[in-house]
């Protein structure tokens, strides 16, 4: 698919099963299950949706999805699914790891950071060896010091320090346009270093929303996410980005939908699916 100058390519770079109430916080799972039916250990599956965005002679991955780094034991725990999608997707497209010049992430859990490095040969290697790697630098300040939450299993050291000791880290501060067209605007909220990557040209917008938007039923603006670690944060800027999306009609694509993940609002709230972007 084409916005004006950019093309598109929407991959999932795997997925696991998270638990429903993770994914849907104090909604009570009576209203999320009817989305989102959930098995007998009340996990739901998960997608790891990623853009992948020529523009300009130029190659930009967002997001990188959990990545093949996992132990049996933990892959087996979160029922991980395809963990080398991203490069198989990226071979498809004729795309070598170090043909990539930027790797765009709205934040640095595992599940959105976890393919910035791979294992291989028994060791920790960079997976875009030549990609500048664009973060906010309270994402990098959080993820280093995480509060005791966070720590528990939110962010997985070898998935960015390799890419930071490489000086492949590129850290941002608010909202900022680091290519033509391509701005990264810090939204908070779910981290503090949250970001939405944003496509602008001219009137038509992209925006890959991450777990500011996991979910088409996250469309509902008061239904967040149990990771959120600033609700209120997260309903002020999903009003913000809906406002928008809805007055310009930007195409939205959502960080974890496993069905028709990219799409845009309908003016009463609904869903219409791009069908010139589906997930390959």
């Amino acid at each position: 698919m084409r916005v004006g100058d950019f093309e598109l390519h929407l991959l999932v770079a795997g997925g696991w099963r998270n638990d429903g109430g993770a994914t849907f916080g104090v909604v009570p799972k009576i209203l999320w299950e009817r989305q989102k039916p959930a098995d007998d250990k009340n996990m739901i599956p998960s997608a790891c949706n990623a853009l992948v965005v020529r523009h300009r002679g130029k190659v930009l991955v967002c997001e990188t999805g959990i990545g093949n780094k996992l132990s049996e034991k933990r892959a087996l725990q979160v029922s991980q699914w395809e963990p080398e999608a991203l490069l198989s997707g990226l071979s498809r497209l004729g795309i070598r790891p170090e043909e990539v010049d930027a790797v765009l992430s709205s934040h640095l859990h595992w599940d959105h950071a976890g393919g910035f490095t791979r294992r291989a040969d028994g060791s920790v290697r960079v997976t875009f060896p030549k990609a500048k790697h664009f973060v906010q630098r309270a994402e990098l300040d959080f993820a280093l010091k995480p509060d005791p939450r966070s720590a528990a299993g939110g962010y997985v050291a070898e998935d960015f320090v390799p890419v930071a000791d490489a000086g492949l880290l590129e850290l941002i501060e608010g909202e900022a346009e680091v290519l033509p067209g391509v701005w990264l605007r810090l939204v908070g909220g779910h981290t503090p270093g949250s970001q939405v990557i944003v496509f602008r040209a001219g009137e038509l917008g992209v925006v890959l929303t991450g777990d500011l938007v996991g979910m088409t039923p996250h469309l509902r603006l008061t239904w967040t996410s149990g990771a959120d670690l600033d609700v209120l944060r997260v309903i002020e800027e999903k009003a913000r980005l809906f406002e928008e999306a809805s007055r310009h009609r930007w195409l939205l694509v959502l960080g974890h939908e496993t069905e028709r993940p990219a799409g845009y609002l309908n003016s009463d709230g609904g869903w219409a699916p791009e069908p010139q972007l589906p997930p390959q």
